[in-house]
């Protein structure tokens, strides 16, 4: 394939830097493709440290760190050849100017933004209404099938980790309701991982979805990539849904980079003791997520007095008068609240009694 020199310089700056990197970023945005020379040359030196410190002086500490890293990569870096092992696996470079309506979404990122992807694929999802969706690599029975009812409940593209689990069920869904699906990988395009969904990323990439990187080829899916991984899941997507997770968990990342980049999260609920929900219930009580329930009419803001009531279930009452005193509502009002709790689909089941 035929790229410009700027192009060709692009991928080799990205190389050299770490997913996020704002330093590197600020870099690139005040220099452009021609960093890439500077470096080369030895002229950053003199230049990058002197724009650092007049604009962002807080970034100067880490300037050692930059070049040292720079110039440990940069003699393992070939541009064609990364792209001659992309179109081995039936990926592309995508470029800002290519697809500006992405580019659009990831500059609520800022300084976090990507400099380019590597895509398998169609970037169909990316060009319409889509959701993320993540949840737990262990999901329950009940949270797949929740997945599935979720995806068909919002009819719209899904953008996912391409994890096991929740991830996996959201992608799979997606097939089969024939939308539009997505997921970001941590490592390179090459380096799919995890290798037991490797069914799963062909059947998207053939049922015109997409596999989708920051990082060059070869680039190992280590760790602490998941997680820097997680703000582009989010930042490309309308609004984040947690299915399934524990109170700590990748999920809650992308949920803190949706609220970051100004999108709605929202989580599904569950009962109070299930530890399948723990993450999703902490969210909710917490302010970070929105309720989501699986019948349409009943996500509408809820009225005070059922937040009160929702709130009661979710520290552990256990029946009206457990819930009138947590709450300070009266009985009647009690009653009234969970009469309609029940009419919008509430699984009142998961707590012991809910009546006196």
């Amino acid at each position: 394939m035929q790229i410009t020199l700027d192009q060709e310089r692009i991928i080799t700056y990205s190389a050299l830097s770490e997913p996020g990197d704002a330093l590197a970023y600020l870099i690139f945005g005040f220099n452009g493709p021609g960093a890439i020379e500077q470096f080369r040359s030895g002229k950053a030196r003199n230049i990058w440290p002197e724009q650092i410190h007049r604009h962002a002086p807080e970034y100067a500490a880490s300037l050692p760190l930059l070049f040292e890293r720079f110039a440990l990569r940069l003699p393992k870096v070939h541009a064609p050849t990364l792209i001659e092992r992309a179109i081995r696996w039936n990926a592309r470079p995508v470029f800002p100017e290519q697809h500006p309506m992405l580019w659009a979404q990831f500059a609520d990122l800022e300084l976090h933004r990507p400099y380019l992807l590597w895509v398998a694929g169609s970037m169909e999802v990316f060009a319409q209404e889509a959701n993320s969706i993540v949840g737990t690599r262990n999901p329950t029975s009940g949270g797949v099938a929740r997945t599935r009812a979720l995806v068909k409940q919002l009819g719209v593209g899904v953008i996912s980790g391409g994890a096991t689990g929740i991830d996996f069920a959201a992608h799979r869904a997606a097939l089969d309701y024939k939308l539009p699906t997505a997921a970001f990988m941590a490592g390179g395009i090459d380096r799919a991982y995890p290798t037991q969904n490797w069914p799963l990323f062909h059947d998207m990439v053939r049922g015109g979805g997409a596999l989708v990187s920051e990082t060059v080829p070869f680039t190992a899916p280590s760790r602490f990539r998941f997680l820097n991984r997680n703000r582009l899941i989010a930042a490309s997507s309308q609004a984040t849904f947690v299915v399934e997770a524990g109170y700590r968990s990748g999920s809650r990342n992308t949920a803190n980079h949706a609220r970051a980049c100004g999108r709605e999260v929202f989580a599904i609920p569950g009962g109070w003791s299930d530890k399948a929900s723990q993450g999703c219930n902490s969210m909710i009580k917490e302010g970070l997520a929105k309720p989501w329930y699986l019948d349409k009419h009943r996500n509408v803001e809820a009225s005070s007095n059922q937040k009160r009531v929702e709130d009661a279930l979710r520290e552990g009452a256990r029946d009206q008068v457990a819930i009138a005193s947590e709450s300070g509502l009266g009985l009647e009002e009690v009653r009234r609240e969970l009469f309609r709790l029940q009419l919008d689909g509430l699984d009142l089941q998961q707590i012991d009694r809910v009546s006196t």
